[in-house]
């Protein structure tokens, strides 16, 4: 017997399947050559459901980049910067080697170009680094004066940090290996750089 879902349940079953589609459309296509109807058949729904759920594609583009930092914002010790950036090291390192960041990595760089060459469509993805910096700021400044810059610049380096390693681990994992973030991230904040594997 299959359970029956309420509607807000299945609302969010929804959307969560016109997410997926269109992280993996825009990713693998871009976003201009990417249709509201491809997106739709990909998740085995009608045009008519992303109208339902978004209004068009610059509020698709706004959900992903919302989804993505909700799902990103884990609890990390803070008692001190050390365990902080050990818990940021750790975090980063488990999930870049994944299909889904590698996912996100492709439409996270369509959605940069996308906005790039269209000022007009720029909003959503200059709200989703506002965002991701803030959240990071926030987690820096409980460091207090440990951080050895103010924390908004902290957090702009960091995710500096963040999305570059990445790109370049995604295209060449041999030159640039994952655990290159933490050491990056350590030698930012004028840590001692432990040696990768510690």
């Amino acid at each position: 017997m299959t359970e029956r879902l309420t509607r807000a349940q299945q609302q969010k079953r929804t959307r969560e399947r016109l997410l997926d589609s269109a992280e993996t459309l825009f990713g693998d296509r871009g976003i201009h050559q990417t249709t509201l109807d491809e997106i739709a058949a990909a998740a085995g729904l009608t045009k008519g459901a992303i109208y339902a759920n978004f209004g068009g594609k610059k509020d698709l583009i706004a959900a992903l980049l919302q989804r993505k930092l909700e799902r990103d914002d884990p609890v990390r010790p803070r008692s001190s910067l050390e365990s902080w950036v050990r818990s940021v090291g750790e975090s980063y390192e488990a999930s870049a080697p994944t299909p889904q960041v590698r996912r996100f990595a492709m439409a996270l760089v369509e959605l940069w170009l996308f906005g790039m060459r269209d000022e007009t469509q720029l909003g959503p993805f200059r709200d989703w680094l506002r965002s991701v910096r803030e959240h990071l700021a926030d987690d820096a400044a409980v460091l207090g004066n440990r951080l050895p810059m103010p924390s908004d610049q902290a957090a702009a380096l960091l995710l500096a940090l963040d999305i570059g390693v990445a790109l370049q681990y995604l295209a060449d994992p041999e030159a640039v290996p994952v655990s290159t973030y933490t050491r990056g991230v350590e030698a930012l904040l004028g840590l001692p750089v432990r040696p990768p594997g510690r």
